[in-house]
């Protein structure tokens, strides 16, 4: 429903009532015949039509009615504003081999709509059905007209029943064909259709975007009309069937809402663009009258007396279309330019109209030509009221330009004094450069320090464990020194003994009492017992030794020059130091054998050191809870680069927590239990290596850190 379609009864009336007399004095045949292959053809001609007042009658109910059915007496059947239900007929005989084909109701605005398939005299089948709430994608062809598939044998005759109901203006052109066929003809309407949408929308945005540019409330009631304008034309060709299924009650409305805003929007329209209030001030006021009735309409829609608002619509924009017509002319007989523009965009819209209404009349033949002719003239009105518009912006820029002179001759004598100030300014800057430069240097020094600092504290933390771990090895050398020693005085024993034996003594008798010796002291648990205690005191030593090595190996705070390194062994020593903390943790370790690279040892040592300081306390509430803790670190040669994983089953991260882990002085642990450095220098010491970490976590799952490291620094 929009301007074209409202004013039919005002501008054709006349003509309908001669051409449909004729009409209904027309002989034509209900049957259709199909003798050759048909790509497209319209049999709106051969419907007959049969009211149902009460709405109560079933598709059973009319078979046996079938005898009261009536043809319409027009080309394409025109029932008018009812919201009854309405019932028609068809009978297709087919007289080629061509047994499928597309029957097409090209009347998006029904509410309802059924087809059935008679069988015979008293069965049917329901083949196609519609309704206001049902998905433009539950039908097989997503398109705005209702197309059903049909099967008609060679020779055989068969009739279609169709239940159709609609509350408004209810046209009823019905045609058949080929798939091609059917759907060619729609894609050239689709096409033209989308040819006027994208005029309407760059017209919309265009002047919109003008709107926000001068403020003018011209340009705003324009878009807003043309907005409605174009709404309006998609719900006639019913192109909103797939947006507005899912909310029937609006859904139902939408034809008068827009019907009745695009007459408002028109009217404030002209009376901004023309200011009516001050050119024709007694004709002004009987603007709001017709705004008034718009507004009456639009209430009746929203309380569902669909009826009444659509024959209200219909009036108010029949008698506004012609109000507007009288005052542009007389307006432009008084010499008004916008006046004049006006009046030729309202007349090619009003002619594109007039020949809608008759093609909707039957006064002209149901075609591509009538039926596209109201696009059209709405198209080109909306061109040329934007060219009004823009006659707007010329006047707009003649004034900006006289401005803009003022502007810059205010511009040239300010011109000297930001010369002057750009040179205090340099000066400024120069000096806030020297001042940032030495800025940037302390900085530099203290993230020094405080690598130092964070690797002192790691080393700090390491203490207690490192004591206990060497405590553990030396006690066992010590509580091993005792039995040592006694061991050491019964061999001694013993061998006093055989040194006794005289080439005088009885050798036999001797040898029995060293014997017995043997039995009393043990002597075959003895020796056992000083091999045990001479392995635990070795394992002992080699224990310390390797702990002593692991915590030289880690500290290298002497190194700051890049060497050659074995990474293994960095990681190696680093675990030999926390071994104390990954008590009741299972260690997994894959090291391959990797080429040594340059980098700077004691640095990734520190690194090493603070992730998987990490991984261990994020796998201690595990412990807590009695289940067991792993941690998994591997080395790998991929390409150019030393690849490094280390991997937890702890507590995990979330996405916020590990966008945030690198940053300086970020923790998750209570306050004193960290400095919030660590992996803020992990990260530090990664880029001075020219590498990369890619962090990998999920709550609950545990922690992945990747670390790259090229095999030659650059």
């Amino acid at each position: 429903m929009n301007l074209s379609y409202r004013i039919n009864y005002l501008l054709a009336r006349t003509f309908c009532i001669v051409f449909l007399s004729f009409y209904a004095l027309t002989t034509y045949s209900n049957s259709i015949v199909i003798n050759q292959e048909i790509e497209k053809e319209d049999i709106s001609q051969s419907l007959l039509f049969f009211e149902d007042f009460e709405g109560q009658l079933t598709a059973k109910d009319i078979i046996e009615r079938l005898h009261e059915f009536k043809s319409s007496g027009q080309k394409v059947t025109n029932l008018g504003a009812t919201s009854t239900n309405h019932w028609a007929l068809c009978a297709i005989e087919n007289q080629t081999n061509i047994t499928t084909f597309l029957l097409q109701i090209e009347s998006p605005l029904l509410c309802e709509l059924e087809i059935y398939e008679l069988n015979s005299a008293t069965t049917f089948q329901l083949i196609y059905k519609f309704n206001m709430n049902q998905s433009s994608y539950a039908r097989k062809y997503n398109h705005p007209n209702h197309i059903v598939d049909i099967s008609v044998g060679n020779g055989e005759s068969k009739k279609f029943l169709f239940q159709f109901k609609s509350g408004k203006e209810l046209i009823m052109p019905v045609s058949i064909g080929s798939q091609q066929g059917i759907v060619e003809a729609n894609n050239k309407k689709d096409i033209v259709f989308g040819v006027f949408t994208g005029i309407v929308l760059i017209m919309f945005l265009y002047n919109l975007f003008i709107y926000f540019s001068v403020r003018d409330k011209s340009y705003l009631y324009y878009v807003i009309y043309v907005f409605f304008l174009g709404l309006t034309q998609n719900i006639l060709q019913g192109y909103d069937f797939k947006y507005l299924y899912f909310l029937p009650w609006l859904a139902q409305r939408t034809i008068y809402f827009c019907g009745a805003l695009v007459g408002i929007a028109v009217i404030l329209f002209l009376m901004s663009f023309l200011n009516t209030k001050q050119t024709i001030p007694k004709l002004h006021r009987f603007l709001y009258l017709i705004i008034g009735g718009d507004l009456i309409a639009l209430l009746l829609a929203v309380f569902g007396v669909y009826n009444l608002s659509y024959q209200l619509i219909d009036a108010t924009a029949g008698l506004g279309s012609l109000y507007v017509l009288f005052v542009v002319i007389k307006l432009s007989i008084e010499g008004n330019r916008s006046a004049k523009l006006f009046l030729t965009a309202w007349s090619i819209f009003l002619i594109g109209v007039v020949i809608f209404v008759l093609r909707s009349q039957n006064i002209l033949p149901y075609n591509n030509f009538t039926n596209y002719t109201m696009l059209v003239g709405a198209a080109i009105e909306t061109l040329l009221l934007s060219f009004a518009l823009a006659d707007r912006i010329n006047i707009m820029r003649f004034e900006k330009l006289e401005a803009q002179q003022k502007t810059v001759e205010v511009l040239r004598e300010n011109q000297k004094i930001i010369s002057e100030q750009n040179i205090i300014l340099e000066q400024k800057v120069e000096e806030r450069t020297t001042e940032l430069n030495q800025t940037l240097n302390h900085l530099k020094q203290a993230q020094s320090q405080l690598v130092d600092a964070e690797k002192m504290s790691s080393l700090g933390q390491l203490t207690a464990g490192i004591a206990h771990e060497i405590n553990n090895p030396i006690n066992f050398v010590a509580a091993n020194i005792t039995p040592l020693r006694q061991d050491l005085k019964d061999i001694n024993t013993l061998i006093k003994k055989y040194e006794e034996i005289t080439i005088s003594d009885d050798l036999e008798e001797k040898l029995n009492e060293i014997e017995q010796l043997k039995k009393e002291l043990d002597f075959e648990y003895l020796k056992t017992e000083l091999v045990t205690i001479i392995d635990g005191i070795e394992d002992g030593a080699k224990r310390t030794t390797e702990i002593v090595s692991g915590l030289r190996n880690f500290s290298r705070l002497d190194e700051s020059e890049l060497k050659v390194a074995d990474i293994n062994e960095g990681i190696e020593s680093t675990l030999t130091l926390l071994k104390n903390k990954l008590t009741g943790i299972d260690l997994i370790k894959e090291l391959n054998p990797l080429p040594l690279i340059e980098c700077y040892p004691g640095k990734l040592n520190q690194l090493f050191m603070n992730i998987i300081n990490n991984a261990i306390q994020a796998v201690e509430p595990l412990i807590q809870e009695s289940k067991k803790g792993k941690i998994k670190i591997s080395s790998q040669l991929i390409d150019s680069y030393i690849v490094i994983s280390m991997s937890d089953n702890g507590v995990g991260m979330n996405e916020t927590t590990k966008e945030k882990i690198f940053e300086p002085f970020f923790t998750t642990k209570d306050v004193g239990k960290g400095t919030g450095l660590g992996l803020s220098i992990a990260f530090s010491i990664i880029e001075i290596h020219h590498g990369k970490i890619e962090v990998i976590s999920k709550i609950g799952e545990g922690t992945t850190f990747k670390i790259k490291l090229p095999l030659k620094q650059q």
